[in-house]
């Protein structure tokens, strides 16, 4: 079953009143108020009737090579092309739709959201990209070494344990009620037991991966470290400084990040990194969500709808979330593997920007069991293009889905 709902738009500035002041105190933020300037026509036929048939097919096709039970993408132009679209089943058992208002786990992506919220508060001078990890988290060793901007670029050395360590995961899946202090996810990657690597079948010593400052090691638990930092600069819960200072200024009324004791749900369907021979429901992980909200937390929690991950990185890199000088900084691209023919993406505060055969994309993608999404602007196209879905997803997966969204927008 599928559903698809296409409103181009007539080229005219459209103001929206986004910009109202936000909080008090210091959960403030200095927002972009001046009106848009026109936008100039993509350079891809937006008016053409076949559009949203080739998009559909884009859609059903990705998930099909991929198997997806269900998926929801938009594709977005502001002030040209407002496409969404969905594919599948959001419950296999009930044979209830995916539409395009299902809400998605996007994951990773939520690492852009809290890079933004740390780039206004740069904006309002309440911390430098060269503050020191120490200032917050006084006991994390070589604190005072590492400073938000490596935080920001995966380049602290702490290294990675959400995704690799056994004993990690272990501790998470044996009391799934418990809500996980971000502190205590910190101590993890301290603590003095090795990591059990669950991919290389090996104990690892559990300490620094790189100097601060050196090589790209990508970690959740650095941006789990600049959600602490948020909260004790703003003195708010991280999911209401999320509220305030993204979801409400966009005016996105479906996002939010989960709090203690919210329910399981969206959930999906996982075959557990592929250790089982078919998917299950992610909801019997443990019977609570707690464990996976609060484990990944400002790293990987936040859930939305594709339509609202568009409108957020549209917001984002369009300066209406912060100043030309926090745009300047998250796009300061740095090479992940330089010298790698094999690998040329790069990453900049939040954000990659990836490598495609003949074109390159801005955004970033996210994966965790029973979901997966993904979020690019294609600046050759001036078009952004957003999925959540509710199947296990790899980055290459997620990927897929732009180079066939950019092959029916160019070829008619």
């Amino acid at each position: 079953m599928k559903t698809h709902k296409r409103l181009p738009c007539r080229p005219l500035i459209i103001l929206i009143a986004l910009f109202s002041t936000l909080g008090c105190g210091t959960d403030t933020a200095t927002l972009n108020t001046e009106a848009p300037s026109p936008r100039p026509e993509p350079p891809y036929d937006w008016a053409d009737p076949e559009l949203p048939v080739r998009l559909d097919e884009a859609l059903e096709g990705w998930a099909e090579e991929f198997g997806l039970y269900g998926a929801a993408a938009a594709v977005y132009t502001p002030g040209w092309l407002d496409w969404t679209g969905s594919t599948g089943l959001q419950n296999i058992q009930t044979m209830e739709p995916y539409t395009t208002d299902t809400l998605g786990r996007i994951a990773s992506i939520t690492k852009p959201f809290t890079s933004t919220i740390i780039l206004q508060l740069i904006d309002q001078g309440l911390l430098t990209l060269d503050t020191t990890l120490a200032r917050f988290v006084p006991a994390y060793p070589n604190g005072e070494h590492i400073t938000v901007e490596h935080l920001l670029r995966h380049r602290s050395g702490i290294p990675e344990i959400h995704t690799v360590d056994g004993f990690f995961l272990l501790s998470l899946l044996l009391r799934p009620q418990r809500w996980i202090p971000p502190e205590e996810v910190l101590e993890w990657t301290y603590r003095p037991i090795p990591i059990l690597h669950i991919y290389q079948g090996a104990f690892l010593p559990r300490e620094p991966v790189a100097t601060p400052g050196g090589e790209f090691h990508y970690s959740q638990s650095g941006y789990i470290a600049l959600g602490i930092i948020i909260e004790a600069l703003t003195g708010k819960p991280l999911a209401d400084v999320y509220q305030k200072r993204v979801f409400e200024p966009l005016g996105m009324t479906e996002a939010y990040l989960p709090r203690e004791n919210a329910p399981f749900d969206p959930w999906g369907y996982t075959n557990l990194l592929g250790l089982l021979d078919e998917a299950f429901p992610s909801k019997y992980l443990g019977g609570s969500a707690n464990w996976l909200n609060s484990a990944g937390w400002s790293a990987a929690a936040i859930i939305c709808t594709a339509r609202e991950l568009v409108i957020f990185m549209s917001g984002m890199l369009e300066e209406r979330l912060f100043s030309s000088e926090g745009l300047a900084n998250a796009t300061d691209w740095m090479e992940i593997r330089p010298g790698n023919p094999a690998n040329r993406d790069s990453y900049g505060m939040g954000l990659y920007r990836s490598t495609y055969d003949d074109f390159y994309a801005v955004g970033h993608t996210g994966s965790l069991p029973g979901g997966g999404a993904i979020v690019q602007i294609i600046p050759e196209l001036d078009v952004y293009i957003g999925a959540v879905t509710n199947t296990d997803l790899g980055a290459d997966g997620a990927s897929d889905l732009v180079v066939r969204v950019r092959g029916a927008l160019l070829n008619p």
